[in-house]
């Protein structure tokens, strides 16, 4: 039951993210964390109707491995603007 209510929190995190990022922030970093929590919600929701478990073994890894990508991204972008000044 949780994993529901955890895909329903990461669409409507994604749905939010995607609304200002086409309203307000229209820079690389803002599409790829809309995008990151669309990935969020897909394998959330993935996990919870597929019997395998996505969080634990080479899946696991992998999801683990695409979180540390988007924050690496994220930290490099934040030290790129906040030293542009």
């Amino acid at each position: 039951m949780t994993g529901y209510i955890y895909t329903a929190v990461w669409l409507l995190l994604a749905a939010y993210m995607i609304y200002v990022t086409v309203k307000r922030y229209r820079t690389p970093i803002m599409f790829i964390l809309s995008g990151f929590m669309v990935f969020l919600a897909v394998w959330e929701l993935v996990n919870v109707l597929t019997p395998v478990d996505l969080k634990a073994g080479v899946y696991g890894w992998v999801y683990r491995g695409i979180a540390l990508v988007v924050l690496v991204l994220c930290l490099v972008w934040y030290f790129v603007l906040r030293n542009r000044n």
